[in-house]
């Protein structure tokens, strides 16, 4: 299915999950900064969020931060 694709391609194929992928940690990162957390301690969301990729971020989201009203 991609054996025949350029590396430009590849680029343009990917670019916008690593871009939505970046926003995303970006968004938690900073929510975490700013907010507690309800489980778990902020440096171990840290890491969860960073190396987790995608699943990550969507637990902390679910999961760690203390929803504000």
């Amino acid at each position: 299915m991609f054996t025949n694709l350029t590396v430009i391609e590849a680029i343009k194929l990917f670019a916008p999950m690593i871009a939505i992928q970046i926003g995303l940690i970006a968004f938690c990162l900073r929510l975490l900064v700013k907010n507690d957390v309800r489980t778990l301690s902020k440096p171990f969301w840290a890491m969860i969020i960073i190396f987790l990729n995608i699943i990550g971020p969507v637990f902390y989201l679910l999961f760690g931060r203390v929803e504000t009203k």
